[in-house]
């Protein structure tokens, strides 16, 4: 990623979260310690930010309830073909007169646009998802309780008893932070919790991450691999890290990116 595009995001997830930490940064943008280090002194020295011990921190904060994480509409960017082959992919799973659940995310998003316009029943968290499909089908969607969180336009809620408490789903769709030997990870414990109530609603887990999320740890575990029934990514995927999985009796799907989508650096 180019210098000026890091400078742009770094600059962006400032001013939605106040304050960011260089741990968050580095994971966030996939660069080196010393390069947001290096960044943050930068945009210090030119009064677009101001620096702290261990992070950075917006000129005017702000005081709002925010997740850790990638903004909705900075993720939508990042490896969007790889995420569109993969929505498509996914969607072939579906079954007419399913009750699915579609977790909140950018690659999840994008199935909307290959599911079948009536006949389903979903559960969704995500603001986006629900909204779009009550524009493109007759679908029935159903929404939980809780908090709207701006930056990932997602629905939250900490507490037990939302509206996902009694529906049953043969199937959830999720996306993630990223997935290794150990499981589903995530960043933040509200989303984690979230995700945790979900994958009790559900039959089958079917997990939908781009090959560069392969692999990449973070701090908390949301399900192992054991809960795992498919793993839909992309065909930038080294064979070796879909062997780990197949080994762990999970079902790989790979799904080519067509050329007219062109293709794009992971963020």
């Amino acid at each position: 990623m180019l210098e000026r595009e890091r400078h742009r995001l770094i600059l962006k997830l400032v001013d939605e979260r106040s304050i960011i930490s260089i741990v968050q940064l580095v994971e966030l943008l996939s660069a080196s310690d010393a390069t947001i280090r290096r960044d943050i002194n930068a945009l210090a020295e030119q009064g677009q930010l101001r620096r702290i011990r261990g992070g950075a921190e917006a000129i005017r904060p702000r005081h709002e309830a925010r997740l850790v994480g990638v903004p909705f509409d900075l993720s939508q960017g990042f490896n969007a073909p790889q995420k569109r082959a993969i929505a498509r992919a996914a969607a072939k799973l579906i079954e007419a007169g399913d009750s699915i659940i579609i977790g909140g995310g950018s690659t999840t998003f994008g199935m909307v646009e290959f599911l079948p316009p009536t006949g389903l029943d979903i559960l969704t968290n995500s603001f986006p998802i629900a909204a779009k499909l009550v524009e493109t089908s007759r679908n029935r969607i159903t929404l939980p309780g809780g908090t709207y969180y701006r930056e990932q336009q997602i629905i939250l809620s900490p507490f037990d008893g939302d509206a996902s408490e009694n529906f049953s789903a043969s199937k959830l769709f999720t996306g993630c932070l990223g997935i290794n030997r150990l499981g589903v990870m995530e960043t933040d414990p509200l989303i984690a919790r979230a995700q945790t109530r979900l994958l009790k609603r559900a039959d089958k887990v079917i997990v939908m991450a781009d090959a560069s999320k392969l692999r990449k740890r973070s701090s908390m575990i949301v399900c192992g691999l054991e809960r795992i029934a498919v793993l839909v990514t992309d065909d930038g995927a080294a064979a070796a890290d879909l062997e780990m999985y197949r080994s762990a009796g999970i079902e790989v799907i790979v799904a080519p990116v067509l050329k007219e989508e062109g293709l794009t650096k992971s963020a």
